[in-house]
């Protein structure tokens, strides 16, 4: 067997990095994973997308969040069920869709401030779940891997023995991100079913241990007025709706792989709001469970899972913690493929689709992400911390704009041509490629949310209310952009079909009978690289292949 040539000349090395298949040339605004979703590629079930959220439910983050408000997940669910409607009627990601809500090169800035939040969040659950493998190791090893000698200095921020497990996670994690998102859905069915399971053994144990759940462990001994619960609440459903943005925005880049538009339907959504309710109470019952006779809160499930041993070492609670820990390693890296390696993965090939593929973009995330020193902003980078705690007031805006657009706007009606053509004039190049519309609501919302970002750091250098509109820093700025977005549409109201048929009178999502495509358009395709046998190439046109659509 030949082994594959490296590459020696410039040529051969661009030729090695091109996304080029053997019978199409990719462009600056289209390659083989931006073109809408071949039939062939449309593997998603209505069970892939519950096992998606049933499984990402259950980690770290969510487990520690502390405040669950059935309110916060009646939202999350409601936002992912509509920002996932127009991938899976016509089967484009977030990328693409961004083309037709800000404009042909507007969309590049607003897929850029997910893909750099997406990369940080990939290295710091990296973290998270390199912890998780540590106890999963001291429970095979024993003392010897819990007492290994460090030999780093403490300015470095983490123990030799913690710089091992993050690296044999990241190794863990690599091979996944070299499959394709079409196929990854079976890492979600296998997380679906195990890390609930490894959940609900965590929530019996503790609760059994500490002889129920002590609610007042945890209460504050500070009186609270009735406005200081009201907004304490109000900040608690802030911190739900937070951190679930990333999984809110990314929905278009996973629903476009569904096989038909129902599976991206209410049955997602119930299993949304019923998984991330269980997971909330399952954290917050555990805690108050055990804080009693630990006389300590453990809110992170390795702390926890240390504490149990610690105790109790010995056979029984090191294959209980095992088998626990197993699961919620499983959940990190389902969290990391599902929420930021794809994300960033689909947002790089939207910015560079002549360098990058989906694959590729996973990869890069991967590699990048040892850069975050994610140990290091844990520790030492509090500000930097509380910066990324406020992404919730720029993700929030482009959430809000993304459904007036879609469901008001436009009326579910998307050229799907339009989506690849920036030439002026064309639907969605706007002025000189850009939305200043949906640009300038995007702008009004975030600035609702910077006076308390501001207070976050100086808390001396704002008013009160500046704090309580932080506060409420999710749900304010995605109707403010809401709001704005759809006002201005109306006094201003935007072409929504493209010139030559606005005769034609489209019901809702009429467009999406056809998958975009109008009478006599062409279609959108861009043919990949395998050929069966017996089956001649198929030549087409210089950036991608036009037929015209019977």
């Amino acid at each position: 067997m030949q082994l594959p040539r490296f590459p020696q000349s410039k040529s051969e090395w661009k030729a090695a990095l091109s996304t080029n298949s053997s019978d199409e040339k990719s462009s600056q605004w289209i390659n083989k994973d931006l073109a809408p979703t071949p039939k062939a590629e449309r593997t998603w079930s209505w069970i892939s997308l519950s096992s998606y959220w049933w499984g990402n439910a259950f980690n770290a983050s969510q487990w520690s969040n502390g405040a669950s408000l059935i309110s916060a997940n009646l939202i999350s669910s409601s936002v992912a069920l509509a920002l996932g409607r127009p991938g899976a009627k016509y089967h484009i990601g977030y990328p693409v869709l961004a083309r037709s809500v800000f404009g042909m090169y507007g969309q590049l800035f607003f897929v850029w401030v997910r893909a750099v939040v997406a990369i940080i969040w990939f290295g710091v659950q990296s973290y998270f779940g390199s912890q998780l493998l540590g106890v999963l190791l001291r429970c095979i090893v024993g003392n010897s891997w819990w007492h290994m000698a460090n030999h780093l200095p403490e300015s470095a921020g983490i123990s030799s023995r913690d710089l091992l497990a993050f690296f044999l996670f990241w190794m863990i994690e690599m091979p996944f991100l070299i499959v394709h998102p079409s196929k990854i859905k079976f890492l979600f069915a296998a997380e679906s079913i195990i890390c609930p399971l490894a959940c609900v053994g965590v929530f019996a144990w503790c609760v059994h241990y500490g002889g129920g759940i002590r609610v007042e462990t945890l209460a504050s001994t500070t009186p609270v007025s009735a406005g200081g619960l009201g907004w304490a609440m109000m900040n608690g459903i802030n911190s739900c709706l937070g951190v679930t943005s990333a999984l809110l925005v990314n929905q278009p880049d996973l629903t476009r792989y569904t096989r038909r538009p129902k599976d991206a339907g209410w049955r997602q959504a119930s299993s949304i709001f019923a998984s991330k309710t269980l997971i909330f109470f399952f954290g917050i019952g555990a805690t108050a469970a055990t804080q009693g006779k630990f006389s300590q809160a453990y809110w992170n499930q390795w702390d926890l899972l240390n504490a149990i041993l610690d105790r109790f070492w010995g056979p029984a609670a090191r294959a209980g913690c095992f088998f626990a820990s197993f699961g919620f390693t499983l959940s990190i890296l389902g969290v990391n493929i599902g929420c930021n390696a794809i994300p960033f993965g689909a947002d790089v090939t939207g910015l560079q689709p002549k360098i990058f593929t989906i694959v590729r973009g996973q990869l890069f995330c991967g590699l990048v992400s040892l850069a975050i020193v994610p140990w290091k902003l844990l520790t030492n980078g509090s500000s930097f911390l509380t910066f990324l705690g406020s992404y919730n007031i720029f993700i929030s805006p482009i959430c809000g704009i993304v459904i007036i657009d879609y469901f008001f706007i436009k009326r579910g009606n998307i050229h799907t041509p339009s989506l690849f053509t920036p030439a002026r004039g064309t639907l969605y190049y706007y002025t000189k490629g850009w939305n200043l519309k949906a640009l300038g609501c995007w702008v009004a919302a975030a600035l609702f949310g910077i006076p308390g970002l501001v207070g976050a750091y100086h808390p001396s250098a704002v008013a009160k209310a500046a704090t309580h509109m932080y506060q409420m820093g999710w749900v304010l700025c995605f109707t403010v952009a809401a709001a704005f977005y759809f006002g201005i549409n109306v006094l201003l109201p935007a072409r929504v079909v493209p010139d030559g048929y606005e005769s034609d009178a489209k019901p809702f999502e009429g467009f999406a009978d056809t998958e975009g495509y109008l009478e006599g358009d062409a279609l959108v395709e861009f043919r990949g690289v395998e050929i069966h046998e017996g089956q001649e190439p198929v030549s087409g046109s210089a950036s991608f292949s036009l037929e015209e659509k019977v």
